[in-house]
């Protein structure tokens, strides 16, 4: 083909074509606020880092869940399961593990198939030695026969030092089978091993999605030929199952490491599966193939079925037990805090633990996040009062990110698994917020100004028995307290269970920072602009200053058109509902930009004082 032009131009004369140049883009944002972030205790998932988890998979996940009456920190599982089915587009999941935590090895082994010395006739025969012993037998292993004949069944009744059979116990004699052309399968074997182990395997998996109750392993090898016969081959198919046989993953490589496909891409079976997932290693431990006398190759004779081998439930996952520590929280607070995952919401999954919710409220402030938490159902008022005055919430820099919930009710379980009680609301909270952010206007902004609260949000479980209503003065203390108790109220058409307030844990009595939706709509804010920040990093100043105007006005903009922000009435801001200054700082002018933005928010109705009078 003949161009006109070059990509490089010399000396010589002629036409350069520079690459394209692309100033269209629009800075977006993606649907982070539809995701909440959550560690807590599961029976499944990986440990070494967060994972999103969605409708469609949260069983797959982290598994069935276990009874709150085993262990109060499987209510975490019960808000994930509710939470993705009422509004939680994804969850970032950290899984909270103690040092003791171990994940084993699945390891496969394959032996040399052992050739019998006498015919097996049909009936019960017992005590058949063999003149070639073979290698890999275990004692009450069951064996497929390989012959001229047909229906013979037999396990291995003693083996000799190396594991070949010495005597073999034949149930079913079978018919048809000749001296001394009879043979013995190659014997498969499945065990579980803390370490890659010294002698000879055929294969071993390290499943790091780290499931409690245990993975099953199957593979098989297709029939090869050459020349008119089958030949042994050197690629398998793997498949990784659960313990309900559900296939979790496939794979198709070859035992070579010097194996090629169609597409001169390597086809050892180690590097396509580091190639199709980082949730499970596999590695190879001999370079060889299935041969064909083989229980895993090809088709039985019989039923035209493929051969394949499979292990019983293999447990390759030593949860260390859940008493967990100051350090362990840290830990798993670290990686929520540094996933590449993005999430607008974090919730506590109803836990109780102190130190655990002082590293979620860490984690809120190193994020910018909103923690939402539970006080514990069931408490008196005064005893609730006291749980979040613990906690100290209200004395953090970032107090308006924490959200305090206190569930007023005992209902049924929402995911069916345990019997009724209280089950903290916080985590619906977060859902009910991440199914509002869906809902966006033309510039792309969501009705943040609208609390998840009143009547609007009812709370969607059944078989609710409600305690006592709290009294006037209860209302009061509880509110001063800034905990927004979730309970029964009173509306035209009859009564709902709602979130009855909307307040942070800010120590502040007439400011915006009190109210839950103006912390969602400032953080949000926040987020937009210093993500907007990182495009703009290693710009010209001039540059970065003219589009950094360019986008605050037009997303300011934005938010008063959605209603975010409204007209101030303070001085300073000229009766503008945003002011903003760019510039490059005073004392560091050439590589330090200030970004100063001042915004005037909605807020939203929590007191009506109704007065009638009457004239004459």
């Amino acid at each position: 083909m003949t161009v006109a032009f070059v990509r490089q131009l010399g000396a010589e004369s002629g036409v350069q074509l520079n690459p394209l140049r692309d100033n269209s883009e629009i800075p977006t944002q993606d649907n982070w606020d539809q995701m909440t972030g959550i560690m807590c205790r599961l029976t499944r998932g990986r440990i070494d880092k967060p994972f999103k988890v969605d409708r469609g998979n949260v069983f797959n996940k982290i598994g069935n869940g276990e009874q709150i009456r085993v262990s109060a920190l499987n209510e975490a599982w019960v808000h994930i399961v509710e939470a993705v089915n009422n509004g939680t587009y994804e969850f970032v999941v950290q899984r909270l593990v103690t040092s003791s935590a171990a994940i084993s090895y699945a390891i496969a082994t394959i032996g040399s198939g052992a050739v019998l010395d006498a015919t097996l006739a049909a009936g019960v025969v017992t005590s058949i030695a063999a003149s070639t012993p073979g290698t890999g037998y275990t004692v009450g292993q069951e064996l497929s026969i390989v012959g001229v004949g047909t229906g013979a069944a037999a396990t291995v009744a003693s083996v000799n030092a190396t594991g070949g059979i010495l005597t073999l116990t034949v149930s079913a004699g079978g018919t048809g089978y000749v001296t001394p052309v009879v043979t013995v399968k190659e014997p498969i074997s499945f065990y579980v091993s803390a370490e890659l182990p010294t002698v000879p395997y055929l294969f071993a998996v390290k499943h790091l999605e780290c499931f409690n109750d245990g993975i099953k392993l199957e593979f098989r090898a297709e029939e090869k030929r050459a020349g008119g016969v089958n030949v042994a081959n050197d690629v398998i198919t793997l498949v990784l199952r659960d313990i309900d046989g559900k296939a979790l993953y496939e794979f198709t490589g070859s035992l070579s490491s010097t194996a090629l496909d169609d597409y001169q891409n390597s086809y050892y079976l180690t590097d396509i599966v580091s190639a199709r997932t980082d949730a499970v290693e596999v590695s190879v431990g001999l370079q060889g193939s299935i041969p064909t006398t083989s229980s895993a190759y090809g088709y039985n004779a019989i039923t035209g079925l493929p051969n394949s081998a499979k292990s019983a439930t293999l447990i390759c996952f030593t949860e260390g037990g859940s008493a967990y520590s100051t350090q362990d929280y840290m830990a798993a607070r670290q990686k929520l805090q540094y996933t590449p995952h993005n999430y607008a919401y974090i919730s506590s999954g109803g836990t109780q633990s102190v130190g655990m919710l002082a590293q979620l409220a860490q984690l809120a402030f190193d994020t910018n996040r909103q923690l939402k938490f539970d006080v514990p159902g069931g408490l008196s008022t005064d005893a609730a009062i006291t749980f979040v005055e613990q906690l100290n919430m209200g004395a953090s820099l970032t107090a308006q990110l924490m959200h305090q919930y206190w569930v007023r009710f005992k209902s049924d379980d929402p995911t069916g698994i345990n019997g009724k009680g209280y089950y903290g609301a916080a985590t619906l909270n977060c859902a009910y917020s991440n199914g509002r952010n869906a809902q966006t206007d033309a510039k792309g902004f969501a009705p943040k100004n609208f609390p998840i609260a009143g009547r609007q949000w009812p709370v969607r479980r059944t078989g609710l028995v409600h305690d006592p209503r709290l009294t006037d003065q209860e209302l009061n203390a509880v509110a001063r307290a800034k905990i927004n108790p979730v309970m029964s109220e009173t509306y035209t058409g009859g009564s709902r269970t709602v979130f009855r307030d909307f307040l942070t844990a800010a120590q502040v009595e007439s400011s915006l920072i009190k109210l839950t939706s103006v912390s969602d709509m400032a953080a949000t804010i926040d987020d937009a602009v210093t993500r907007f920040g990182k495009d703009i990093l290693m710009l010209p100043m001039e540059l970065a200053v003219k589009r950094t105007e360019a986008y605050l006005k037009a997303l300011f903009e934005g938010a008063q058109a959605a209603k975010w922000i409204v007209p101030s009435s303070d001085p300073e801001m000229g009766g503008m509902a945003f002011r903003y200054v760019v510039k490059p700082n005073d004392l560091r002018p050439y590589d330090r930009l200030d970004i100063n933005y001042w915004l005037r928010y909605d807020g939203a109705v929590r007191q009506i004082f109704v007065t009638q009078t009457l004239t004459r």
